[in-house]
């Protein structure tokens, strides 16, 4: 069942099996983007995130994005984390070669979360490494070494990979679009994955505890702001989406 998928402008907080999760998105020159977020609850104990990027931003992106939330749906009862990229690029791809425009293509993360053993499952297509917080070392860590895959739409067949590892009482799983980290500052410095990892660590550690789910996400985009020297919108699409594992 999905809770909620969007490509909009938005911020919203939900909770899951075990989660509890915040997803704040600011799509470039509009209200919509290429940037698609959905939550969704496969059963009492078991739920699944995806965050989708397509190439570029505004209206034709944002198209993109709904055929993407499209094969979503159509793809929703398959539960191995790395089968679902497979049938989501085998059919993406396939709808690219009957398509009158350019080449397609999406980058993708998805997760699925087991709030009885705490298992997170995770596979990538080409999408920027999530970042993994232990509450108990206080650290952010890049989660996925080695799980790259290629884009949704580059060619039928790809076969992706998937890792697991388990999340403790306060770890949290930062999922992003690459339009935070390749933001640049006015002298056109990019910020980068590890600066991106810098900036949210700074970020955590300078706001009160107990944290606030949605206070860390208005500060980790506030910071990305002023990195870029910018108060309006940035030149991409800019979503967070971020999961800490709560005592049920």
């Amino acid at each position: 069942m999905e809770l909620w998928a969007g490509n909009e402008r938005a911020h919203r907080s939900l909770e899951l099996a075990g989660l509890e999760s915040d997803v704040i998105a600011m799509p470039a020159g509009g209200d919509k983007g290429g940037d698609l977020s959905a939550v969704f609850s496969c059963s009492d104990s078991v739920a699944r995130v995806v965050l989708a990027d397509c190439v570029g931003h505004g209206y034709t992106a944002a198209g993109v994005a709904r055929h993407i939330h499209r094969l979503l749906h159509k793809f929703q009862d398959i539960r191995d984390t790395a089968g679902l990229l497979s049938a989501l690029n085998d059919a993406f791809t396939l709808s690219n070669e009957t398509s009158d425009g350019p080449l397609r293509l999406t980058t993708v993360v998805t997760g699925t979360f087991d709030g009885v053993s705490g298992e997170f499952n995770f596979a990538y297509a080409a999408h920027p490494r999530m970042f993994l917080w232990r509450e108990r070392e206080r650290r952010f860590l890049e989660l996925g070494e080695g799980l790259e895959g290629l884009p949704l739409g580059y060619i039928t067949g790809e076969i992706y990979n998937q890792q697991s590892v388990r999340l403790n009482h306060g770890d949290m799983i930062l999922a992003f679009s690459d339009g935070a980290t390749e933001v640049r500052s006015p002298s056109g410095e990019q910020l980068t994955s590890k600066g991106f990892l810098g900036l949210a660590e700074k970020t955590m550690r300078g706001l009160p505890q107990p944290l606030v789910l949605q206070d860390f996400s208005r500060a980790l985009l506030d910071g990305v702001h002023l990195h870029s020297g910018k108060s309006g919108d940035l030149e991409d699409d800019v979503t967070l989406l971020t999961l800490r594992r709560v005592a049920q």
